[in-house]
């Protein structure tokens, strides 16, 4: 276990649950989705976030925000960047704000150089050991100031006749049933169903909104269970199985096209069993081993 960096794993404050901080060697990644509000910082390094066929440019020290439900790519220009994440859960946004309201067609946070300072500030709080000086409510109340400054950067996303009124309410209702049917073959009809609008329009609200069609959701809701189920230490070919892949062969072709690494080799990273020594506090080499961007 010496030489590995237990930083780069994810931390939940027990002061402030409803987010996770992260610290650790900045890492490429492709077509991720989430449920959570993701601010990331890059330090001494500049950040590209690839989305919906447009590229956005982060400089060194720049913050930005990767909002809910939306397919992105992205990552450092340097190999040997860190990264500082804030995962802020939908529970503590509507403390604040309407989770329509903090969206944000450019992730990029440009114009306000003190918001930088805030995150690495909160971020900080929440990161530090047990025992650390200063009170729950001051970590929480720091997190919650944050999210409010954060919302205000957040222009209100062009209006689409797709996600007004019944659709508005599709995605989540697609979403739900997905996780809930992850062994399935989960038809277009049966979505329908659940969504109470047309085929047709189903595509085109869940393409919308989380930027990937439904059986694409469907294989990235798949392998972020996998990928749940191999923290926790569970076996593979179980995790392929509860996942509904056909084999454990069949989880690691896909595992590894998606995020650059095999499930084995993402599993030791949390074992502390492998990619010790050079990466400097990393916890690997390989560029597509995704902690939370």
């Amino acid at each position: 276990m010496s030489g590995v960096d237990r930083s780069a794993a994810p931390l939940v404050s027990d002061d402030v649950p409803d987010v996770v901080v992260v610290e650790g060697r900045a890492q490429s990644y492709r077509s991720n989705v989430h449920e959570e509000l993701k601010v990331v910082l890059v330090l001494d390094s500049g950040f590209t976030v690839r989305r919906r066929g447009t590229t956005f440019r982060a400089a060194p020290g720049q913050l930005v925000a990767l909002h809910a439900d939306d397919a992105h790519s992205g990552g450092p220009d340097e190999d040997a960047a860190r990264w500082l994440i804030m995962c802020v859960a939908p529970s503590l946004i509507a403390e604040v704000a309407a989770s329509e309201a903090v969206r944000f067609g450019d992730p990029v946070i440009r114009g306000d150089e003190d918001i930088a300072g805030r995150f690495r500030a909160v971020h900080k709080s929440l990161y530090e050991p047990a025992g650390r000086p200063g009170s729950a409510l001051t970590r929480e109340t720091g997190a919650l100031d944050f999210v409010a400054a954060l919302a205000r950067h957040a222009p209100h996303m062009p209006g689409d006749a797709e996600t007004t009124g019944a659709a508005r309410r599709a995605p989540e209702a697609v979403r739900e049933y997905l996780r809930e049917h992850l062994t399935r073959n989960v038809t277009l009809d049966e979505l329908s169903v659940v969504a109470g609008v047309s085929k047709y329009r189903l595509v085109r609200v869940c393409t919308a909104w989380f930027g990937l069609p439904p059986h694409k959701l469907h294989l990235r809701l798949r392998l972020d269970r996998a990928r749940e189920l191999l923290r926790r230490g569970g076996a593979i070919a179980e995790a392929a199985y509860a996942t509904g892949f056909h084999d454990q062969a069949h989880l690691t072709r896909v595992f590894a096209s998606a995020y650059g690494t095999t499930p084995a080799v993402y599993q030791a990273t949390f074992r502390g069993t492998a990619w010790t020594g050079r990466a400097p506090r990393g916890c690997g080499r390989g560029k597509n081993v995704q902690y939370g961007a």
